[in-house]
This record gives structure tokens, sequence and C-alpha cells, in this order.
């Protein structure tokens, strides 16, 4: 009853629509400009096998960079990188095709080259510039209705009208459910400059269907009510008025899973519906081969690394090698370039490390910044021990002791540990029970929704923390 994907694939149609236009307005053009206007229907005719893999290939790039992800709103840099993501990705599918059909020219160079200039224009602009208009107001904004007034709603109210989640959404209605022995009350009430509107729960369904709501979420703080208005949910639902519980609000508007939101039965059903029995096994092939070619890749950048920290501290060691919690509890050594004196834990033991922290070298500094440090964990991941992506691996005597006092902490082993992950780039560094509670959200929502594309998308945007030394978007 209450989905968690039809309304996010809704709302995204509008974007691959958009896409596609302007894919189909970018072509028009290049032909138009390299043949005229004569030639073009016989051109587009001739070449249509190249259209086709030109245009598939942009739209599955983006779907898997997340372009398409309206719930969440990219920054100017990761738009960017999704954007050099998905015309390399088309050029790569383009030659691949070509040179398996014997060399055959799928798209002419001028014709190709135009087409993208064009694309990247028209697409990137609208992205950049119109799209916030035009999904914040008239008909794509999402009517909103919530059952309930406390401080459950109120917070679900926060997470949908966020500014930079688009289609906008907007409250239209608080709505009261009055008990058997409850009556109408005679003045309007509004809380928060929203309304809010009484009705008996046989009435339900038509009175938020006369308040033209788009979608219904449920924010009763008490659940008196709840398992009654079920015959009214399904009512709205199969009406086409889409139904959400509080839990999938936060998972789909904030991309993390409240604590305070979960219990036994909840999690049982994500360990059920996951998806890491199917996905491993491609993800593990994944990893060997990305692992395989950073390490080339940064392989020149690591022995600079290496030649700065052995010249800062000639007698200390360059590599750090600490024990860490892996899947399933399984401990193992990983390897970063060390950026700390050599006796940093000889007299407290294992304790996290602070923002300013003293015992951080000058070079170390650096390292951490730009995350260099972290370069000889790609022989982590060859080895099995780690994932390209995942939770942060923790010391066994820090997850001991957060597991003692965070609910669900054990959850976290069921995922390979990662070189970076969801809650390393939603949420900066962390050094107290606090933070690992709000990572641990962010750890949880990755492990629930997992899959290739997430990962991808979390891959490119680890780009922004390497390139510009940023924690995570702002």
């Amino acid at each position: 009853m209450m989905s968690s994907q039809s309304h996010v694939r809704a709302q995204s149609v509008w974007i691959v629509f958009l896409d596609i236009a302007c894919l189909l307005l970018s072509s028009m053009l290049a032909v138009m400009l390299r043949f005229g206007h004569q030639e073009m229907v016989e051109y587009v005719y001739g070449h249509i096998d190249g259209w086709v893999m030109f245009f598939g290939s942009v739209i599955v790039a983006n779907y898997l960079a997340g372009s398409y992800r309206v719930q969440y709103s990219l920054s100017r840099f990761n738009l960017m990188v999704t954007w050099i993501f998905s015309i390399s990705f088309a050029m790569f599918v383009l030659s691949l095709t070509s040179y398996a059909w014997m060399m055959k020219v799928m798209l002419g160079r001028g014709v190709l080259l135009l087409s993208v200039v064009f694309y990247s224009s028209i697409s990137l602009f609208l992205r950049l510039v119109a799209y916030r208009s035009l999904f914040s107001h008239g008909f794509l904004m999402k009517r909103v209705v919530i059952i309930g007034s406390g401080s459950l709603a109120g917070k679900l109210r926060s997470y949908l009208e966020n500014p930079y989640i688009l289609p906008q959404h907007r409250v239209v209605a608080w709505l009261k459910l009055l008990g058997n022995n409850e009556e109408h009350s005679k003045d309007a009430r509004v809380e928060n400059i929203i309304p809010v509107v009484e009705t008996d729960i046989n009435n339900m369904c038509e009175v938020i269907v006369s308040l033209g709501a788009d979608m219904v979420v449920l924010g009763l703080d008490q659940s008196r009510h709840l398992s009654a208005t079920y015959p009214q949910l399904r009512r709205l639902r199969f009406r086409g008025v889409e139904v959400l519980s509080p839990l999938i609000v936060a998972e789909v508007y904030t991309g993390r899973t409240p604590l305070d939101l979960l219990d036994e039965d909840s999690m049982m059903m994500a360990g059920i519906e996951s998806s890491w029995p199917i996905v491993w096994r491609v993800k593990r092939i994944s990893d060997i081969i990305a692992s395989l070619l950073a390490a080339l890749i940064c392989l020149p950048l690591g022995l600079l690394v290496a030649l700065a920290v052995k010249l800062e501290s000639p007698r200390s060691p360059i590599l750090y090698n600490q024990k860490r919690l892996g899947q399933f509890g399984k401990v193992f050594n990983m390897h970063k370039f060390r950026t700390m004196r050599d006796d940093a834990e000889a007299d407290t033991g294992a304790v996290w490390s602070q923002g300013n922290d003293p015992r951080i070298t000058a070079v170390g500094r650096i390292l951490r910044k730009y995350r260099l440090d972290e370069i000889p964990q790609f022989w982590n991941i060859l080895k099995g021990d780690m994932s390209m992506v995942g939770p942060r691996p923790e010391r066994p005597e820090i997850v001991a002791d957060l597991a003692k006092q965070i609910p669900f902490y054990d959850e976290r082993e069921y995922a390979m540990p990662g070189l970076t992950g969801w809650a390393q780039i939603q949420y900066p560094y962390g050094s107290s029970v606090e933070d690992a509670k709000r990572k641990l959200e962010y750890d949880l929502f990755y492990i629930k929704n997992l899959s290739l594309s997430l990962d991808l998308q979390i891959i490119l945007r680890t780009m922004r923390i390497v390139v510009l030394g940023k924690e995570r978007d702002q």
C-alpha cells in the first residue's frame, strides 16, 4: 500500500522527457547546420542505428549517474561530472559498436560533434538555470496532505519542502482525524501557516481528493487511528494518490534511514528485500577492475606521496597498518599512508581522530584533505577485504563500544566496508557518538538501497572531495 518508488519514478519521467527533447533538438540542429534542411530527413533515417545508440547511451549514462533522481539536487560540480561521464560513455558505446560492426560509421564526426555541443549547452542550461523555476510552479509541483500535526508531522514537512528537492513539494493541509465522540471545531485553525482540516476516518478519502492532493503522508505521533485508516488509504492509492509512511519519506527525501523511525520489523523486511545476494558477485568483479585501473593511474602519485611522507619523518614508516572490522565481523589489516606521528596512540590506545588533531603531521593534513592517504587501500580491495563503495571500516574496539550505545549498529557488518561510501560523502568526519549515529543512518540507507547505480553515483561524487578537498556538498 505504501509505495516507496512509484512516485519517484513518476516525477523522474519529466526529467527523462526533457532530456530526450534536448537530444532530439540538438540532433536536428546539428544535421541542419551540417547538411541543410533538405537533406535532414534522409540523413536521420540513413543513420537511425547511430541515433538510437547515441540517445540510448546518454540516457542510460545519466540514469546510472543519478541525473534523473529528482529528490536530490546536485551541485554544479556534480552536474559537470555527470555530464562528462554521460558524454564519455556515449562516445565509448558508439566507438565500440562501430568497431563491432566492422568499422561502420554510425554517425558522422561533424554531426556527432555538433550534437554533443548543442546537447551539452541546452541540457546544462536547463539543469543549472531553468529546472528550479520549472519544477517550482504549476502542475509539476506536488501537493501534499499530512495526516497529523504534531512533531513528527512537522519533521516530515521539513523533509518534503526542502528547497533543494525537485519537483518542489507543498504541504496544503494538516489532516486531523476525529474519533467517534469528537466534534468538528467551529473555528478554522491554522498551524505554521497551514490549515488544519478535520474529518472522520470514513470521509477521509473524499476530503483528501477534494484538496487536490498528489501525495498523502502518515504523520501521526500516536498510532491509535493507523490501522483504521488502511481501507481509506488503499482507496486513495487506487485513485492515483501516493501514500507514504514516515520512514519512506525520510529515506527518499533525505537519503538516510532515521534510527528513531526504525524497529525490528522494518529492519527484518529490509533484510529480506535486500538486493545484496544478487548484486555482490557483479560488485566484486567491478571492484577488481576498478581497483586495478585506479591503482595503475595513482601509481606515480602514490610514489610522490610515499616520498613526501618519508622526507618529513625519515625514521618512521611510510605505511600505517591498522586492524579494522570487515564484513561479518572479520578482522583485517587496512593499509594507509601514515598521516600521524609514529607514536600517536602510545598513551591513549584506540581513540577517534579530532578535527584539529595535534597528532596529524603537516603532510598528513594534506593527504587527509584530498584522501590521498587511502591509495594503499586498493590492495585491500584486490584482496577482498574491502569494496570500492561501502560503510567506512572501523576499529574493532570502537565498533564494540558503539554497538552498546547505538541500536542497529551491528547491521553495518552485513555490507563489505568501502574505500568511499554514502555516509562519507553525505556527512563530515565524525568524532562522537552522535556523529556515529548520523553516519549509521546513511550507512543503513546504503545497505537497504544497494545497487551498482548508487555505487557509481557515490564514486562520481567522491571526485569532488578528491579534486576540491571538500567533505560533502553544501
